[in-house]
Order: C-alpha cells, then sequence, then structure tokens
C-alpha cells in the first residue's frame, strides 16, 4: 500500500486545472511547496502535441522535480512525474509519496496517461514517441526504460509504508550515519553510555547524534526527547534491556513525520549492524508518554510472560476387565 505523504492539493492547483481547458494551455506544471501541491508555469497549446512536447524542456531544470500536467489532442490528460538525478533524496520520496493524491484529487478519470522521467529530453517530442512505442507495444524495453523502470521501482519502495519490522525492502532506506553518531552507537552497544538521541538533518541528508551519555533516573529520559520535533532513542532499561524509542510529535511537521516514518525501519537495521538489538521497540506521539512509570509498565508487559503451571501427565484409566471364572 502507498504511503501517503499527507500534503494536499491546494485549492489554487484545483481551480487552475479546471480552467486551463478553455485557456488554450497545453501543459500544467505543479510542484510541492511546504505541505501543499501548488500551481506553477504553463505553456499555451502553439501547434501539434509533439511539437508543443519540444518546449516542455523550457520548464525544467536539472535539480527541481515536479509534475507535468500536459492535455493531449483528445482534451484528456497526461500526468507526468519529473525527478531528476540531481534531486535531494527528500524530494524524491515526497513526489513519489504524493502523485496519488494530486491525481485523485484532480480527477482520475481525467489522465489517460502517465509519464516518468529523470532527464529533460524524457519529456521532449523525441522522449514522448519512445514511451508511447513503449506503451504500445510489448516489445523489450530498451536500455534506457529499463532504467525509468529501475528507477520507478525504487521510488516505489521508498514511498511504501512499512508494516513490519522483519519487510526487508525497507532494510537500507535511510540516509547515512554521521561518524559521531556511529561512535555514539558503538559506545551504547558496549554499555559505556546508556542513552543515545539522533536526529535526521534532511538538508545534509544524515542522521546525527544529539546526545551520547548516562541518565540516572528513568524520567531523565523524558526531559532529553524533543517536544516538537521526532527523534530516535537508544535506551538501557536498567542496565539489562535495550529499547529503540521513535518519538514523533503530532506538532512536527507532516513532511517530517513522514521522513522519520519512512526511515525507521532502515535505521534499526544500521544500528543492528554498528552491534546493538532491540529487546523492545517503542513508538509515542508525544514525549510526555515517556514517564518512568510507561517505561515500567512497557518493558513488564513485553518481557514478563505469565508462568503457566504445566499439567501432569494422567495415566489413562484402564478399561474395566471382565471377572475371571473359574472351572468347576
Amino acid at each position: 500500500m502507498a504511503h501517503q505523504s499527507g500534503i494536499r492539493v491546494s485549492s489554487a492547483l484545483e481551480s487552475q486545472f479546471r480552467s486551463v481547458s478553455t485557456d488554450g494551455i497545453r501543459v500544467l506544471q505543479a510542484h510541492i511547496s511546504g505541505e501543499s501541491v501548488e500551481p506553477g508555469a504553463t505553456q499555451s497549446q502553439h501547434s501539434t502535441l509533439l511539437d508543443d512536447f519540444d518546449s516542455i524542456p523550457k520548464l525544467l531544470n536539472d535539480t527541481t522535480p515536479c509534475y507535468l500536467l500536459i492535455r493531449l489532442d483528445t482534451d484528456k490528460w497526461a500526468f507526468a512525474t519529473y525527478v531528476p538525478d540531481g534531486a535531494n533524496v527528500r524530494s524524491k520520496m515526497l513526489y513519489a509519496a504524493t502523485k496519488a493524491t494530486v491525481t485523485r484529487t484532480l480527477g482520475e478519470s481525467h489522465f489517460i496517461d502517465t509519464m516518468f522521467g529523470t532527464t529533460q529530453d524524457d519529456f521532449s517530442s523525441a522522449g514522448y514517441k519512445r514511451h508511447r512505442v513503449h506503451a504500445e507495444s510489448s516489445a523489450p524495453l530498451t536500455e534506457r526504460e529499463q532504467e525509468l523502470e529501475r528507477i520507478r521501482d525504487d521510488e516505489s519502495k521508498v514511498a511504501e509504508a512499512p508494516t513490519m519490522d522483519s519487510r526487508r525492502s525497507h532494510a537500507r532506506a535511510v540516509y547515512p550515519l554521521h561518524e559521531d553518531a556511529k561512535r555514539a552507537i558503538r559506545e551504547f552497544a558496549s554499555g559505556t553510555v546508556n542513552f543515545v538521541l539522533l536526529t535526521i538533518d534532511s538538508q545534509k541528508e544524515t542522521v546525527n547524534v544529539e546526545y551520547a551519555g548516562s541518565v540516572q533516573l528513568h524520567y531523565e529520559m523524558k526531559q532529553r526527547v524533543p517536544q516538537n520535533v521526532p527523534s530516535y532513542a537508544l535506551y538501557w532499561f536498567d542496565g539489562s534491556t535495550r529499547m529503540f524509542v521513535y518519538s514523533c510529535p503530532s506538532s512536527s511537521s507532516v513532511r517530517e513525520r513522514m521522513v522519520y516514518s519512512t526511515f525507521r525501519h532502515g535505521f534499526t537495521e544500521c544500528v543492528r549492524d554498528l552491534g546493538v538489538e532491540f529487546d523492545i521497540r517503542m513508538e509515542v506521539d508525544d514525549p510526555e508518554e515517556l514517564s518512568a512509570e510507561a517505561l515500567e509498565s512497557e518493558v513488564s508487559s513485553r518481557l514478563v510472560k505469565p508462568v503457566v503451571a504445566q499439567p501432569k501427565f494422567k495415566r489413562p484409566v484402564p478399561p474395566n476387565r471382565r471377572p475371571r471364572t473359574t472351572p468347576s
């Protein structure tokens, strides 16, 4: 099931999309801005569809993804996603996760074709011809088409919502760990420290350590976890139980929540490679939930299992024997 980003389509984009068919517009560009999809540049219809395609690359650059709503000669639309190789990982993930929301909001019945490209040439007349040949033919894919299929698959995997920790397709979906973060995790594995707090820097695309040290009392952990941004925490409970705590405050932005949720499993896999196997994994919406009582309750409910006495084996009662008779 696709992971929905929580980003919505703006009323401005909805309104402009409804009016472009009467405004002589061939292409309407859309882009993600903040937590909504907004309209961008437009391109008028000048000639045939193929001729107008040659002007589409002028709307694109080498680092910024966008959606392209392209009106076909049939008054139906093609929905195109442009994700250049130079775009950062976060943007690629957002555009992959939001595409279904855009088409559903604008009306899926309007779109009879979908395109995906990573270069400006993919949206030229030659690129559109290649796309249509592939769509209408069962012939083997060209090397370029195979590359686009692989990219499409990778983007879809990033947009998938992990439903269980064992889903291996997300094992390495995570930003690189900073060297300081790796050092702190190794110290946690060896028992040198009992608490490590880590956050994601989406601008630099790294996982950084915010704190690595020892807390004396359980409630001190709550005081270290930020109140308004998500975080990952590693905690030795009573020196015997290794806990992973994922905090995702409701006050944090949609983008932050999606990044941390998507990378959570990949992060724990990287931590395991550094020598830490978690006994308990815990998720909270509010750091205030991390009270000493809550931690103790979580540990006791997860690790302490009721002892059920094994019933003793009972020998079955032998069937009644017929009385012996003796000859007279």
